[in-house]
């Protein structure tokens, strides 16, 4: 499943939960004005079990914020660069198979390029291309001849 589906999957889920879960809160309190929502007998005698709970919803709170902020991309490093891709896309011309690709100038200087390939594509051929040519023509736009470059395939399933 691709990045943006699951957390647009898991968004939904997690909407609702929390929808049928107010929607029951809801409920509760119209059948009988006044009731309590939870009852606190069930921690009598044990001390550990309100501190226990907290921690669950702290811990579960963290996750969501985090998953959020990733989902937002704000855990991306570095910054993209239009002239690096647009090189990166003549240098693999002609080659079919070509998913998407992307290239990233990061902290230090380095290069991240990735490139995803659909299964029929002739993973040699880019292998050998991006080895001949099209990593040091990156650098080269870049502004970085002597950076560091990371190359990253995926091969689709599909």
């Amino acid at each position: 499943m691709r990045p943006r589906w699951g957390n647009r999957v898991g968004l939904l889920l997690v909407g609702l939960a929390l929808v049928a879960g107010g929607f029951g809160l809801l409920a509760i309190v119209r059948r009988r004005p006044g009731a309590v929502l939870i009852d606190a007998s069930v921690a009598d005698g044990k001390p550990w079990a309100l501190p226990l709970l907290a921690g669950a919803a702290m811990v579960l709170a963290l996750v969501a914020t985090r998953w959020l902020l990733m989902a937002l991309g704000w855990g991306r490093v570095g910054s993209r660069t239009g002239a690096g891709i647009a090189m990166l896309g003549v240098a693999l011309k002609g080659i079919d198979g070509i998913g998407r690709i992307s290239v990233r100038l990061v902290r230090d200087g380095r290069v991240r390029v990735s490139v995803s390939l659909r299964r029929s594509a002739d993973l040699r051929q880019v292998i050998r291309r991006l080895d001949e040519s099209a990593v040091s023509r990156v650098r080269r736009a870049v502004g970085s001849d002597d950076a560091l470059a990371v190359v990253r395939l995926h091969v689709r399933r599909r």
